[in-house]
């Protein structure tokens, strides 16, 4: 009985470990912010969603149509959520987004939708 309840223990932590997500590691936050608004992104900002304060422009020079920028972070940075704010080169409202769980995103597609005026993004 002893070596069933062994063995059951075994199964049970290799399925768990081969159902696991590869972003399961929070400790990965690092992501690609690609841009395929249309538009130059002018400033790009990270915070975790618990607080108030913006991280600094993470963009060097903006960011064109269909440039990529990859972001990372330093180790021992921790948060579930964070916000992912973009400020345009042209005039135009910052676009924010909340509640992103970096941890589950390696790659973050920004779009803009000129029929709508909406900017969205999708993420891989």
């Amino acid at each position: 009985m002893k070596y069933l309840i062994t063995g059951c223990m075994a199964l049970l932590a290799i399925l768990t470990l081969q159902n696991t997500p590869a972003y399961a590691d929070d400790d990965n936050l690092d992501f690609s912010l690609v841009n395929k608004t249309g538009y130059g992104i002018k400033e790009i900002y990270v915070a975790p969603h618990s607080t108030d304060t913006w991280s600094e422009n993470l963009s060097a020079n903006p960011l064109e149509n269909g440039e990529t920028l990859n972001i990372s972070f330093n180790e021992g940075v921790k948060a579930a959520k964070w916000d992912i704010k973009i400020v345009w080169v042209d005039a135009g409202a910052p676009v924010v987004w909340m509640n992103c769980k970096l941890a589950e995103i390696s790659k973050f597609i920004l779009h803009y939708n000129r029929d709508t005026d909406v900017t969205s993004a999708e993420t891989e």
